[in-house]
C-alpha cells in the first residue's frame, strides 16, 4: 500500500528528530505520541505534522529535565508540573548565577566599572566577628564556616557565602584594616534554616568587581560613592563583599593581585520627597 498522502513514515519523523525508531516506538508505549494512521495490513506507523510538533515539544522537555510522566501530563493538559516548573527556573537561575561568576573571574586589572544588578532573597546563618585585622577575620570566619558545615544544614546553592561589614563609612570615604566588624553570612537552604537564621531580602544593588589585594579594595569603594552621590541613589544595606578568586585549598590571600572581589552596596532611588527637601 502507498504511503497516505500528507503523513510521514516512521523514518522520516525518527530522521527529521534524530531519534531512533527504537526511541519513537517507546514513546507510544508511554502515550507520549500516536501515529495519525497504522496500516493494518503491514503495521506500518504514519505520523501527522501535528504528531511531529508533539514529538518536538516532547524532546524539549525531556533535555530540560522532566520525566516522561510529567511531559505526558504536560501534553495532555495535567496540573502536577507546577514543582517541576519551580525546580526548572531554580536550575536556570544556578546556571545564570555560574556565568555571571566566570565573567566576574575575568574582570582586569584596573576595572571600576559599577554594574546595577538584583540581589536575591537570601537566608543566612551569620556570626558579627570583632577582627583585629584582615588575618584574624579570615581564621574567625574560617572557623564559623567550619562549625556550620559540621552542624549538617543545607547550604544554599544560588547564592554563594558573603561578608557584610556594618560600617557605613566604607562608602563614605573610610576604609578600615584594623579593629573592623565583619558579619559572616553563610545562604541556607530556604526549606531547612534554622529559626536564627537571617533573612536579607531582595533589592536593587551596585557591585564593583576588583581584581587586586584586599588592601586596595578602597578604590572599589569610591567607584561606589562616586556612582550613588552621581545618580542620586541611597544605600538600604551594608556593604558586602563575596571573594571569587581564591587559592586551590580555598583560603584567601590579602595581599594577591590575583584576587577577584565583588562589592555590593544595597540602593534604592531618593524619594521625591528627600529630593525636595
Amino acid at each position: 500500500m502507498p504511503k497516505p498522502e500528507g503523513l510521514f513514515s516512521i523514518g522520516e519523523i525518527a530522521a527529521v528528530c534524530d531519534v531512533s525508531i527504537d526511541t519513537l516506538r517507546f514513546y507510544e508505549t508511554k502515550a507520549l505520541i500516536s501515529p495519525a494512521y497504522t496500516d493494518q495490513e503491514t503495521g506500518y506507523r504514519y505520523y501527522s505534522r501535528e504528531n511531529l510538533l508533539r514529538l518536538r515539544t516532547t524532546l524539549g522537555l525531556k533535555d530540560a529535565g522532566l520525566s516522561l510522566s510529567e511531559i505526558r501530563d504536560y501534553l495532555d493538559g495535567g496540573k502536577h508540573t507546577d514543582n517541576k516548573i519551580a525546580e526548572l527556573k531554580q536550575r536556570r537561575d544556578l546556571l545564570n548565577q555560574a556565568i555571571e561568576n566566570l565573567q566576574i573571574r575575568g574582570t582586569a586589572p584596573g576595572d571600576l566599572t559599577v554594574h546595577e544588578i538584583e540581589l536575591p532573597e537570601r537566608i543566612c546563618l551569620c556570626r558579627t566577628i570583632e577582627a583585629k585585622n584582615g588575618a584574624h577575620a579570615l581564621l574567625a570566619i574560617g572557623e564559623f564556616y567550619d562549625e556550620l558545615i559540621r552542624s549538617g544544614i543545607p547550604i544554599s546553592r544560588a547564592w554563594p557565602e558573603f561578608c557584610e561589614y556594618p560600617d557605613e563609612g566604607l562608602i563614605k570615604g573610610g576604609f578600615q584594616v584594623t579593629d573592623f566588624k565583619v558579619t559572616a553570612c553563610l545562604p541556607v537552604d530556604i526549606k531547612s534554616a534554622p529559626p536564627q537564621a537571617v533573612r536579607y531580602p531582595a533589592s536593587m544593588a551596585l557591585a564593583v568587581n576588583y581584581r587586586g589585594g584586599y588592601y586596595d579594595l578602597w578604590k572599589a569603594y569610591a567607584a561606589l560613592s562616586r556612582y550613588i552621590d552621581e545618580r542620586g541613589l541611597v544605600p538600604t544595606g551594608y556593604p558586602q563583599e563575596i571573594y571569587l578568586e581564591i587559592e586551590a585549598d580555598g583560603s584567601v590571600r590579602l595581599d594577591e593581585a590575583r584576587n577577584v572581589t565583588r562589592v555590593i552596596v544595597p540602593v534604592k532611588e531618593m524619594d521625591n520627597e528627600n529630593n525636595l527637601s
